[in-house]
């Protein structure tokens, strides 16, 4: 077997393989990986390295090595040694070690030769070389190894020989120079289309394998608040799409030409979530192991014991790939399907809507050009959110007039498409989900069989990270699940999930579960789909000898065969019969081991006659599932005389989980979604466990003997299937003196939580809502009550609120009910009530294991103020406009000791309409925080308070703390980006300070006479001899050269063609000096300014500004800096987006801001813009007399915005 066979060749590798730099060969940390150390002896440094087997599948034929190290300040020699080794092909472990140690020792004695093209048991040296051969040429011909060297070999210096062996290295470096320029035309595209591109690995030159990374802010997506929490994102976090190339790069044409569009071996991608634009190349490496780590594994990414309810899994400083909440179907969808659609659209002209349903319907059939297409496929798409989205998401690479598209920049539009509209498409066959309803979270349309891969396959939520950030959230799903399925009104069932159950017809107490009688019970609508698997013996009772010591079971000859991991149900008789499920450990017929048992009290059973392993420590209270110790189960009363030595163990009787959930009739569904439920343990006792398991893979799944396949499916299908985003808001904690600024005032005794439903873009049309019906109104919307029966609330949270369903009559006309008076919905929440120890609900509707014992629900929503509108508005609100209610609260009526946050007003509340102010349980006025809205709602002095104002000037994104701050971009991302003639070849020494670069411009724009100007500022009149500069530059590069000699004659066109007010900028041709650096005067401010007012009082005409250019423009932003004057610093009182030194701090001017095709008269008006913001505080000058800003400040506020900024 492959695996056997690697570690067998490494196990021999560790005891014989022998080199006199290497040592300390090992298995390493990874599956199939390797690490040895390599010492470089000049300095005696002991550089590590690791290999890592991408696929141990295929060892030892056509596997491939991933070489890199992770030591730190390694020559750059040996660094680039060991980034041309390659993939090492089919090399076996000791064939790897052995040319990696050599390719580093050749590179360490200078030499060039490649030793991955050397033989084991070639010659280390060139003494067979024949006098006058070059050793450098012939170890980079393409002449295969059975021409270098044989006895029959002509002389090596034979003039044919090297005529071949030169026109072999030239065709090999025109391809590496034509490859090179491909790869930076490729990146160029991505980086033009604004997002962020970095290589790892040796990208050029013909490295075989290598990583190409693209990535974008979070927050530019278009994401709202509400889907960034249910989605698990962090506006700071970058999306990135990880593209390997294993082969050496590949153009896009190389790809299609190939035919190969299913999983290519030769380009793969992964996606997932980064603090930085690009990850280390270790984690690079990692991301593409056959072996995936789990979420919640010992590598730190999942959640720890401390996570808080609010916290975004996967933050941290890591800089590794972080998991994405649907990382694993989409980066299977890029790698099974992209490169085929982008044949199809290539050679149909379709979109990517046509594509992916091209596709669809012909999956596994070839595409030929002659084929007729159908029209269906050129239909447009019909989706209302693409004309809201950014247009980094909207944005079509292929639809453009381009001859060369490039991959990278596709399959980033592509990831993003099916990102931010990941609630469109199916998770499993990402078909477009035609749904009646609208979700804030993706799922799976309602094929039974993508349900049954959804779940079973792993393509769901983390359950376990539910449960541990939040615990009380899984709480309150599961009890309303629970109620639904009690009242017998749970609809969509946990169908098509292969659950094996046992038969509700031999369970016991089933005639009298509460929602046998219950007034709300639901009439299905039967399905005629359905994934059966049917279960292949009949059900009914077992009978075997029961010894309760061991736990195990002695069943007589031929009764019936279990198998290690079936579950089981036992009855035990005795004066009061006990019942618990358990599994199988170990089946050594006729003797059966079982594990420890879970017991389950009927909901049925009198409170006094619980048995006392009811009460066990494990669950004090009572009632519901615990794990209980075998020696407690009630012994039975047997004889106990020599003659009955026979009948030493009881005889118990058990049934098999052997039915499938789907093959059940309706009742018993509802039956045994409560019963398996009531196996589970406590969510809280849930967390515990997965807290205890730190270090290691955190799952339910290895809680075999306390929870069964069929309740973990069950549990996975509760959470996986809620759509909504619900977020706890109270804190409960035994004596809690926590005040939350979340929590809304006036509901003191209800555990609140805030909650978010609808489609990602609900939130916007419900704005939208407003603005045109309320916008101008001082209270645009208002706040009402919406009450529910708690069985009713499981559909809710995955539905919506509509009014499909009539339960309480339509008296006032169709559409949502509402009240202001919160006891007005409480009388259509019902109740229900629990023993005052909190132990057993009376009406048996309630969750027995729930920590939160919770008896009522109800909503609170806000809703566009147009009563007028309304089909009623008295004595109820009646809202027949679904796009008209959003709502934001859930409150929940408990029943247990702990206590809740401190009922206080928050310190910054929403104002409401005083005409439809609700009321609540304390008969007082309600008070909500500002929080309750989303942030582009609240009033601009709340927001100045809080430090998040938002100023948004163009396509940028700015605030005034300056939070997202962009991380430095490595300068191999930048040079890559350059031509090979501009920076491998002519490397022209161009002057920095050259006068030939004022008189260029001067030839060339010839300035046009000004006219009477309506300005005080009069050009030409600022003594630069005053001004305190910067050193002028001394570098330059010919591609910024070029690029600025284009910028600034086209900005000095646009400045010559428009009156000096209207500009606001003014460039003096006499002082342009330096190419690199420009002195630019701001001026013409609007008079009501404080700024303006400012600079008349100081009688100054304008605001002088230095702006430095790097070598790497245009693909770096410039330097902006302020000289004259000072103006008020930020801890002062100041604002205009001026901090310390003179510096701007904007994201324009940053590498995440930055594009390369951003001009600079966009840039001097954004920073005019910026300057002339009063929000959160207007810009003004510093008190006293007229100041500049030093040089040394200046190279502080450089540095501080490099280190800051990158």
């Amino acid at each position: 077997m492959p695996r056997k066979a690697f570690v067998h060749d490494l196990q021999q590798s560790v005891q014989t393989f022998s080199h006199c730099r290497v040592s300390d060969v090992a298995s390493g940390v990874e599956d199939g990986s390797v690490t040895f150390t390599y010492t470089y002896q000049p300095a005696s440094l002991a550089i590590v390295i690791q290999a890592l087997v991408t696929d141990v599948g295929e060892y030892p034929s056509s596997h491939m090595y991933m070489v890199y190290t992770t030591s730190e300040n390694i020559p750059a020699h040996l660094s680039t040694a060991l980034e041309d080794v390659g993939t090492l092909d089919g090399c076996n472990v000791s064939q790897m070690l052995s040319k990696v140690a050599k390719t580093l020792d050749q590179a360490d004695a200078g030499s060039q030769a490649n030793a991955l093209d050397i033989d084991d048991d070639a010659m280390d040296t060139d003494d067979h070389l024949v006098d006058g051969s070059d050793p450098e040429v012939d170890a980079d011909s393409d002449i295969g190894s059975e021409e270098i060297w044989s006895p029959e070999s002509p002389s090596r210096n034979d003039n044919t020989r090297s005529d071949c062996r030169k026109s072999s290295e030239l065709r090999s470096r025109g391809a590496i120079l034509s490859s090179n320029r491909r790869i930076r035309s490729d990146l160029r595209a991505v980086k033009q289309a604004g997002f962020r591109v970095g290589h790892l690995g040796g990208l050029i030159d013909n490295a075989q394998d290598c990583f190409v990374t693209v990535s974008i802010r979070v927050s530019k997506l278009g994401i709202s608040e509400e889907a960034m929490h249910a989605w698990h994102l962090n506006p700071s976090q970058y999306f990135l799409l990880l593209i390997r190339y294993t082969a050496g790069y590949r153009s896009l044409d190389d790809l299609i030409a190939s035919g190969n569009f299913h999983r290519s071996k030769a380009v793969n991608f992964r996606v997932g979530l980064s603090q930085h634009y690009k990850i280390p190349l270790d984690e690079a490496v990692q991301a593409f192991s056959q072996l995936k780590k789990k979420y919640g594994s010992s590598s730190g990414s999942g959640p720890s014991e401390n996570t808080d309810a609010n916290e975004t899994p996967g933050m941290g400083t890591s800089k590794g790939l972080q998991p994405l909440f649907i990382g694993g179907p989409l980066q299977d969808l890029i790698n099974e399907r992209l490169l085929a659609m982008i044949n199809y659209r290539s050679g149909m002209g379709l979109g990517w809507g046509g594509a992916e349903s091209y596709y669809i319907d012909h999956q596994g059939s070839n595409f030929l050009s002659e084929n007729i297409v159908d029209n269906k496929y050129y239909a447009p798409e019909s989706s209302s959110r693409a004309a809201a989205l950014p247009k980094f998401v909207t944005n079509d690479h292929l639809s453009a007039a381009v001859t060369k598209a490039s991959l990278p920049l596709i399959a980033m539009q592509f990831a993003l498409r099916h990102l931010v509209r990941c609630t469109e498409f199916c998770l499993v066959c990402h078909e477009r989900v035609e749904a009646d309803f609208e979700a804030l979270k993706p799922y799976v349309c309602s094929k039974p069989l993508c349900l049954y891969q959804y779940m079973a396959f792993g393509f769901g939520p983390s359950i376990e990270h539910d449960i541990i950030a939040q615990p009380h959230v899984v709480d309150l799903l599961i009890s309303f699940c629970y109620s639904s399925a009690a009242f017998g009104t749970l609809k969509n069932l946990p169908t098509g999930l292969a659950l094996a159950v046992p038969s509700p017809s031999l369970m016991p107490a089933r005639a009298q579960h509460p929602y046998r009688t219950s007034p709300f019970s639901y009439t299905p609508h039967e399905k005629t789909e359905q994934v059966n698997f049917k279960s292949s013996n009949p059900s009914k009772f077992y009978k075997a000898k029961f010894d309760q010591a061991n736990m195990e079971l002695i069943l007589s000859p031929g009764e019936i065969v279990l198998f290690p991991n079936q579950w089981i149900y036992v009855t035990v008789p005795g004066t009061v019969q006990q019942r618990f499920h358990c599994r199988v450990i170990e089946a050594l017929h006729p003797t059966i081991r079982l594990g420890p048992p879970v017991c389950v009290s009927d909901v049925s059973e009198p409170q006094d006659s619980k048995s006392q392993f009811q009460t066990t420590a494990s669950n004090p209270r009572g009632p519901g599932s615990s794990l209980i110790d075998p020696s407690r189960l009630p012994v039975p009363t047997v004889p106990s005389t020599e003659a009955t030595k026979a009948a030493k163990y009881p005889e118990v009787d058990f049934i098999l989980y052997d039915q499938n959930y789907d093959d059940l009739p309706f009742a018993d569904k509802q039956y045994t979604t409560c019963m398996l439920l009531e196996t589970l343990p406590g969510v809280l006792d849930m967390k515990k466990y997965l807290q205890s398991k730190s270090g290691k893979d955190m799952s339910l799944k290895e809680w075999q003997d306390r929870i069964s396949p069929a309740a973990a499916g069950v549990l996975r299908w509760i959470i996986a299937s809620n759509r909504s985003c619900i977020v706890q808001v109270d804190h409960l904690v035994d004596g809690s003196t926590h005040a939350s600024e979340e929590r809304v005032s006036g509901m003191p005794q209800w555990m609140q939580f805030r909650f978010a439903q609808g489609a990602p873009d609900k939130e916007q049309r419900f704005i939208q809502s407003i603005r045109d019906v309320t916008g101008q109104q001082q209270y645009p919307s208002l706040y009402a009550w919406h009450g529910s029966p708690l069985q009713n609330w499981h559909s809710i949270v995955r539905e919506g609120l509509h009014f499909q369903d009539t339960a309480h009559g339509r008296a006032f006309g169709h559409g949502v009910y509402h009240a202001t008076d919160v006891s007005t919905s409480l009388g259509y929440s019902g109740s229900y009530y629990y023993h005052g120890d909190g132990s057993s609900p009376v009406s048996s509707g309630g969750w027995p294991q729930s920590h939160l014992k919770i008896s009522q629900a109800i909503a609170l929503n806000e809703i566009v103020n147009a009563p007028l509108q309304f089909v009623s508005h008295n004595p109820h609100l009646v809202v027949a406009q679904l796009d008209w209610i959003q709502t934001r609260y859930l409150f929940v009526k408990i029943n247990n000791s702990t206590t809740f946050d401190k009922d206080v007003p928050p310190k910054e509340i929403y104002a409401q309409d005083p005409k439809y102010t609700p009321t609540g349980s304390e008969r007082q006025k309600i008070v909500i925080p500002i929080t309750a809205v989303s942030k582009s709602r609240r009033p601009l002095t709340t927001e100045a308070k809080h430090g998040v104002k938002k100023m948004k000037t163009g396509n940028i994104v700015e605030t005034d703390d300056c939070v997202l701050l962009s991380d430095d971009t490595d300068v191999e991302d930048l040079q890559i980006l350059i031509d090979d003639e501009e920076w491998h070849e002519n490397k022209p020494s161009v002057p920095a300070k050259s006068s030939h670069c004022s008189n260029l411009v001067k030839d060339k724009v010839k300035p046009k006479p000004y006219e009477t100007p309506k300005t005080d500022f009069v050009p030409g009149t600022l003594d630069s001899t005053s001004l305190p500069l910067l050193e002028p530059p001394s570098f330059a590069t010919p591609m910024a050269t070029k690029a600025l000699q284009r910028e600034l004659n086209s900005t000095l066109k646009i400045q010559d063609s428009l009156p000096a007010h209207e500009l606001g900028w003014y460039i003096n041709r006499e002082l342009l000096n330096n190419m690199y650096q420009w002195i630019i005067e701001l001026h013409s401010f609007e008079s009501h300014l404080p700024l303006a007012k400012d600079l008349k009082a100081k009688d100054l005409k304008s605001v002088v500004l230095e702006v430095r250019f790097g070598k790497d423009y245009p693909m770096s932003p410039p330097f902006v800096r302020i000289i004259r004057p000072r103006f008020l610093s930020f801890m002062a009182g100041g604002g205009g987006h001026v901090t310390a030194g003179g510096a701007l701090c904007m994201e324009l001017l940053t590498n995440s801001g930055w594009s390369a095709v951003s001009n600079m008269e966009s840039v001097l008006l954004q920073v005019r813009l910026a300057m002339s913001s009063t929000d959160p505080k207007p810009a003004r000058l510093e008190p006293g007399p007229v100041r500049d800003y030093g040089v040394a400040e200046a190279i502080e506020a450089y540095i501080r915005a490099c280190h800051a900024h990158g």
